[in-house]
């Protein structure tokens, strides 16, 4: 079971919006420290993080949107790099998305650093609703939620709340296996 947000309340959970809304590319986010603090993490609103969905050359994309505050979330995430490493980069592309407070980049930063994280990772900013709506509009802002999508790029898997190594395994796996025209086109 996730942590359960209205969207409402994710605006106010996540920051309520004021925080970083110019521009069309992902940024470096905010937070103090260097790339030796951890992995990078890039600002990203939701219509960028869809164009970084829209052009992965992965097979598949999963986007994984969580929070160091979410005990689910933290709970789930050696799940998700295990599925990571155990699939090629062209198989399966892993987009994290830490929906932290931007006063609490650093901490997600440590935390992905500790979980053995060396790639790129983002940081959500901007408006929730936007961030919420797109990527799935039936999004209630439940934390963890994960999204999957096939080389079409449409989504042919969401659920909110914690998974195991199968379950994310057997998402990808139909999501490979899907074919153009199912799933919402994004």
């Amino acid at each position: 079971m996730g942590v359960r947000l209205g969207k409402t309340a994710l605006a106010v959970a996540l920051g309520a919006g004021l925080w970083g809304c110019g521009g069309s590319e992902p940024r470096s986010a905010p937070a103090g420290g260097g790339k030796g603090n951890g992995p990078e993490l890039v600002s990203v609103n939701g219509a960028q993080l869809m164009q970084r969905v829209r052009s992965s050359q992965a097979q598949v994309v999963l986007v994984n949107v969580w929070a160091t505050w979410c005990v689910p979330c933290r709970e789930e995430f050696p799940a998700l790099l295990q599925l990571a490493r155990s699939l090629p980069q062209e198989r399966l592309d892993l987009v994290l998305v830490s929906a932290d407070f931007p006063d609490q980049a650093e901490a997600a930063r440590r935390f992905l650093a500790s979980q053995g994280v060396a790639f790129p990772s983002y940081l959500k900013e901007g408006g929730d609703e936007e961030f919420i709506d797109a990527l799935a509009k039936r999004w209630s802002g439940a934390l963890p939620a994960t999204f999957v999508f096939n080389r079409q790029r449409d989504l042919v898997r969401f659920w909110e709340g914690g998974a195991s190594f199968e379950e994310f395994r057997a998402a990808v796996e139909a999501a490979a296996q899907s074919s153009e025209g199912e799933g919402e086109q994004v």
